[in-house]
């Protein structure tokens, strides 16, 4: 399987997902992460995430790679995180990003990068690119590695926003990180930087009070019922694909009812 398009073609789908470093303490959380991938492979679908070769986000990189090839699977890691979050596959890496200091062969422009101003509509760019290294782990596909943290939230999301159609973004099971990343691009949704919908894979109910909290916020007024539309939720990975494909049937959908109700 080929990353490489001509100008033509249609991006790949991609789905970010977002989920923990450690594997959690029911062995249906790493179950749940396999299942994903399956279902990504077999909808032909490419993986972005947060890099990391441990826990969760290590299980669903792994199995996509064996199943679908390294060119389905794009890591975004901070340099600062390298040893954290890749430490079985750290030290070749950093080996070869000092290469990669020296001799740019590896050296890949980001575009737009940094570049998106918030509340401009579709986020504009400003023809700003940014360098980062790009490697390739055999086990776990190919990996960008940015300067920091933020860098690597506003990468995934224009990966993800400039994907074909179905492209969106997932939340397995995690911790403050991955609820941190959830609700970044669903905010950002609203400010109308992307259009991709957003979707908790509910394992075992581990987000039942994450999903709790979303029903306060709207019963509280603080928000509109279109966040229920932004950011949904599923208990089977089998659903996730078809719930982000329905994603943008269900906005015109919910915009056209929207519109009637002013007349």
């Amino acid at each position: 399987m080929s990353s490489t398009l001509s100008p033509s073609s249609q991006p790949p789908t991609r789905i970010c997902v977002f989920c923990g470093s450690k594997p959690g303490a029911s062995p249906a959380h790493l179950a749940a992460a396999r299942a994903l991938a399956h279902s990504m492979h077999e909808n032909n679908i490419h993986l972005v995430y947060g890099g990391g070769t441990t826990g969760m986000m290590g299980e669903v990189a792994r199995t996509l790679v064996k199943l679908s090839g390294q060119d389905a699977v794009m890591g975004v890691t901070p340099s600062q995180l390298l040893t954290w979050e890749r430490p079985d596959a750290s030290k070749g890496e950093e080996k070869a990003a000092e290469k990669t200091e020296k001799t740019k062969k590896n050296t890949k422009k980001i575009p737009g990068a940094w570049s998106l101003r918030m509340g401009q509509k579709g986020g504009e760019k400003t023809g700003q690119e940014e360098e980062a290294k790009l490697l390739l782990n055999k086990e776990y596909g190919h990996v960008t590695i940015v300067d920091d943290i933020q860098k690597r939230k506003r990468y995934m999301m224009e990966l993800v926003r400039d994907g074909g159609p179905g492209s969106g973004f997932v939340a397995l099971s995690g911790a403050i990180g991955t609820l941190d990343e959830l609700m970044e691009v669903v905010s950002w949704n609203q400010m109308g930087a992307h259009k991709r919908g957003s979707c908790i894979l509910n394992v075992d109910g581990y987000w039942d009070g994450v999903i709790q909290w979303v029903d306060k916020v709207i019963e509280e007024k603080f928000a509109g019922e279109n966040v229920r539309h932004i950011l949904g939720s599923v208990k089977q990975a089998g659903e996730v694909v078809g719930w982000l494909r329905g994603y943008e049937e269900g906005r015109a959908s919910a915009l056209h009812k929207k519109g009637k109700g002013k007349k």
